[in-house]
């Protein structure tokens, strides 16, 4: 998930967002994603907005040796992570825009997004390449939030309280995403047929908020802004999460509800 300019992860942020958040969320949100498509072994994928990888190195295992897997992304440190997690792992990293992938037409049976559409500049131009992309009777998912989730309500309330209003609204962006309704729009004005936005949810867990509040911070583009808090007021915007999530406390970590909005359907 990496496309839109004012949301890019970098350096220091893009390896803790592969060493924290994917194990604890997005390795979780590929699981249920996958599931959906039901990759068969010998297909072609592409996974658009692909991040470290991670819903790329499921669906390559999906599809086995005679199955072809492209991830594709505009960001350059998180394909490089991509590819250092997965050298024995015969998958096509390509850095390029979502609107020009550079794919034949018709070559793909599968193209998926984990929380990638949302941040995409020009979303009908992107799911225009996707169909492009994609067979006769291939199909698309992409995944996004469905909104914010009590920790990250609570997580870009305190942003805002103590670090800016700007650093909030980058923060917020990740979550702002279009309803059923518009997504259900948007695949039928880029000519898809068989539409269908399927709801998925999951039970979060993760460390504490003393311990997972920095963590997640550094794994974002406002990690800089975090950090050059006092230690204080770092110590303040914690505290004040951690209060706000007394009610999901569960044996020493963090319990909370998350859903997501997949979008389907088939060329």
């Amino acid at each position: 998930m990496s496309e839109r300019k004012g949301f890019q992860l970098a350096g220091g942020a893009a390896v803790a967002y592969e060493q924290v958040l994917v194990p604890l969320w997005f390795e979780r949100w590929a699981h249920a994603l996958l599931d959906l498509v039901a990759l068969a072994p010998g297909e072609k994928v592409l996974d658009v907005a692909c991040g470290t990888g991670v819903t790329t190195r499921l669906a390559k295992r999906a599809v086995g040796a005679r199955g072809q897997v492209v991830g594709l992304d505009i960001n350059a440190p998180m394909l490089a992570i991509a590819r250092d997690l997965a050298p024995d792992l015969d998958i096509a990293w390509i850095e390029a825009d979502a609107c020009d992938t550079g794919l034949e037409t018709g070559s793909c049976d599968a193209v998926i997004s984990q929380h990638g559409y949302h941040y995409l500049p020009d979303k009908a131009a992107a799911l225009a390449e996707m169909r492009r992309a994609l067979a006769p009777g291939g199909r698309i998912a992409l995944s996004i939030w469905e909104g914010h989730s009590p920790y990250t309500a609570a997580l870009c309330e305190a942003v805002a309280r103590f670090i800016s209003a700007d650093a909030a609204r980058t923060q917020r962006s990740q979550r702002e995403t279009p309803g059923p309704g518009d997504l259900a729009q948007a695949l039928t004005r880029a000519g898809f047929r068989d539409v269908e936005i399927v709801r998925q949810t999951l039970d979060i867990r993760v460390p504490s908020a003393r311990e997972f509040v920095p963590l997640h911070l550094g794994a974002m583009p406002i990690a800089g802004a975090f950090q050059a808090l006092p230690e204080g007021e770092r110590d303040r915007l914690v505290s004040t999460v951690e209060a706000a999530m007394a009610p999901y406390v569960r044996e020493n970590g963090l319990v909370y509800p998350d859903a997501v909005n997949v979008m389907t359907a088939r060329r």
